[in-house]
């Protein structure tokens, strides 16, 4: 069954490992700038041991979890306090607290998808990974229901001149046997296709969901529609793939030929995670996500 949430709260509290990069340290980094070339890193775990893999499904799923609730944070606070001694959470709550694990999760004894829960595990993994470069000034957290249209995630940063950049982010997983460069194409191909709508959807309700709403910011966001349509410097892509498999030595090789139109240096980017235990770290998730319903 693995470790408890509590054991696994335990071990990242008192090991000081209480962020996913904790677990998943960078493995490789090709940063060199060039046009038609995509930047990319890669954090790979191979031998997680049962307590390491117990700490980082417990950091994924506490802060999901927090992102759920919101401003409900009472309600948060009740499901954490409840996840950690292992009792059960009191009827009406229950139900309450239950309508915010659904997505994606299911319920217990209900039927479940681990295809959505094999892609909602990679997408905060790639949140996670990303959000606190210095460079970053908004990026929300990964939708609440992988099932909602639109692209997975952005990113708005800065340059080393200051200047703003828009990134679309689309998060792919393989976690059968098929090909990875399949899978990546067809990120690229999803992102050829569906990116002026998936930019349109983020600034109709980018001040829903920035936290940083200044003129500048808000200037820049109109600006990007018509960025995407051209190619234009201002925007461009990143691919996140999470993967049990073995990675190749240049995943991404494929990405500039498939979006022509994001040649310029800096528009492409590729964040690649791979964890042997993948699969089981999902489902450690889910459970804890469970353990007081």
């Amino acid at each position: 069954m693995g470790p408890t949430p509590a054991q696994s709260e335990e071990f990242a509290r008192t090991n000081n490992r209480l962020t996913v990069g904790d677990y998943l340290k960078r493995a490789f980094h090709d940063g060199s700038a060039a046009a038609g070339k995509c930047e990319w890193s890669s954090h790979v775990a191979v031998s997680l041991t049962p307590e390491e893999a117990g700490a980082l499904a417990w950091v994924l799923i506490d802060t999901i979890m927090r992102a759920r609730f919101g401003p409900a944070t009472a309600l948060h606070d009740m499901w954490r306090q409840h996840t950690l001694a292992g009792t059960r959470i009191p009827s009406p709550t229950n139900r309450i607290i239950a309508s915010f694990v659904e997505p994606v999760f299911g319920l217990p004894n209900a039927e479940k998808s681990e295809h959505h829960l094999h892609g909602h595990v990679g997408e905060w993994l790639w949140h996670l990974l990303t959000k606190d470069n210095r460079a970053v000034r908004v990026q929300p957290d990964p939708k609440g229901d992988v099932t909602d249209a639109g692209g997975d995630g952005f990113s708005i940063y800065e340059t080393g001149t200051g200047a703003l950049r828009f990134r679309l982010w689309e998060s792919k997983k393989n976690t059968g046997s098929g090909s990875l460069s399949t899978t990546l194409n067809d990120a690229y191909t999803q992102l050829a296709e569906a990116g002026q709508r998936y930019v349109a959807k983020i600034v109709g309700t980018f001040a829903q969901v920035s936290n940083d709403n200044s003129d500048e910011m808000m200037t820049f966001i109109t600006e990007v529609p018509e960025a995407w349509v051209q190619g234009d410097e201002l925007v461009g892509v990143g691919v996140m793939l999470a993967t049990h498999q073995t990675l190749p030595k240049t995943p991404f090789r494929n990405m500039a030929a498939k979006l022509p139109l994001l040649g310029k240096p800096g528009q492409l980017r590729g964040l690649a995670t791979s964890i042997s235990c993948y699969d089981a770290l999902a489902k450690t998730v889910r459970r804890y996500a469970w353990t007081a319903l």
